[in-house]
């Protein structure tokens, strides 16, 4: 339930981000963050908020293959919050999703 609730918090960031960010191209995202959120944001859309755990292993998988093309704190923070999804330990992924919004952003 926790991971579900970190998802949301990752979309209701993107949202206001694109409320309050200035109407220009924005450039500092880079294609790899911004596929790694439109990824994240499909699988919350899908699943209804709350991701199983078929879904959450896919999202890893698709987002693992991603981080594998990115380059620098962009591929560290997109197979950080990738692995979080699949370990047992994790039980919040605040601080993931935290970091990939400063990386991504």
């Amino acid at each position: 339930m926790t991971k579900s609730t970190a998802f949301a918090a990752v979309l209701s960031a993107a949202a206001a981000a694109v409320l309050f960010l200035p109407a220009a191209p924005a450039h500092a995202q880079s294609p790899h963050c911004a596929k790694a959120i439109e990824l994240i944001n499909i699988a919350i859309d899908t699943s209804g908020g709350t991701m199983d755990a078929a879904t959450a292993t896919a999202l890893s998988d698709r987002l693992s293959g991603l981080a594998d093309l990115a380059q620098g704190a962009e591929k560290d923070v997109i197979a950080a919050y990738a692995y979080a999804l699949v370990d047992e330990n994790v039980a919040d992924l605040y601080p993931y999703t935290d970091e990939l919004n400063r990386v991504c952003a």
